[in-house]
């Protein structure tokens, strides 16, 4: 008799953000989303920031000192049995906000991870997170990175430490694209991970992002990648061990 098959759908969640706007950005959330229920996807995750955009000098007014403006994805992953994570400031009591990245799962509590690996000139604005962060879903353990996070080797090995079989990397990334996807194959390499990576594809802050999401299977091949300016999903199919990629373009109409 044979054992129960291990299946999971994830999809990385490309769009141009609104400035601080976290009704726009929702809504951009929720077509992603819907389309990837579509596609039979049971984890959906979003660039770094994602509800308010990469806006530093904003974060302190954004950042989420409850769970109400989530309650639109929380009513989305209840609706569609996904986890949602998504990305926005988090209010750290008596300091600066971290950079967090919400995990919202069907009929279960948020949960929250805060960015550890700071890039330069971010600790003006932000606290830095201590614990890397894990979570399960469905059957596969999923390691969680945002940004400058999986530029540091330590931050992927630790996470592998902590059980991850999947890692994920919610980024903006303009200039040193070459450099951050360089170091996602390695891990998917060393690790024998799938990996995948979430990037904006139009202006946050003082940045222009390069699009192109991204995922790698466990032997570091690219098995799909967004385009850089469309608003897509780059969707991993994984079962048992097998991994398999596709990318699907939202329309203009929808972005």
């Amino acid at each position: 008799m044979s054992s129960m098959q291990r299946k999971l759908t994830i999809a990385a969640g490309q769009f141009a953000p609104g400035r601080g706007n976290i009704e726009e950005n929702i809504r951009h959330h929720a077509l992603l989303i819907t389309s990837a229920a579509s596609a039979g996807v049971n984890l959906i995750f979003f660039p770094e920031l994602s509800l308010t955009g990469y806006e530093p000098e904003m974060a302190e007014r954004l950042d989420l000192a409850d769970e109400s403006c989530l309650q639109p994805l929380q009513a989305l992953a209840d609706k569609y049995d996904m986890t949602i994570v998504a990305g926005a400031p988090l209010q750290v009591k008596g300091d600066k906000p971290a950079i967090g990245a919400c995990i919202i799962s069907s009929k279960q509590p948020v949960t929250f991870y805060r960015k550890m690996y700071l890039h330069p000139g971010e600790s003006d604005y932000f606290l830095a997170g201590e614990t890397e962060c894990v979570f399960t879903a469905r059957t596969f353990n999923v390691g969680v990175a945002i940004c400058a996070d999986a530029g540091q080797p330590l931050h992927a090995e630790q996470t592998v430490h902590r059980g991850a079989e999947i890692y994920l990397n919610s980024v903006l990334s303009a200039g040193g694209y070459e450099k951050d996807t360089g170091l996602l194959k390695s891990y998917a390499e060393r690790y024998r991970m799938p990996v995948l990576m979430a990037n904006y594809c139009g202006r946050s802050g003082a940045w222009k992002p390069v699009g192109k999401s991204a995922a790698w299977n466990g032997k570091g091949e690219l098995i799909a990648q967004a385009p850089e300016d469309r608003a897509a999903l780059v969707i991993m199919k994984l079962q048992d061990d097998k991994c398999s990629g596709q990318v699907i373009c939202l329309s203009e109409q929808e972005s």
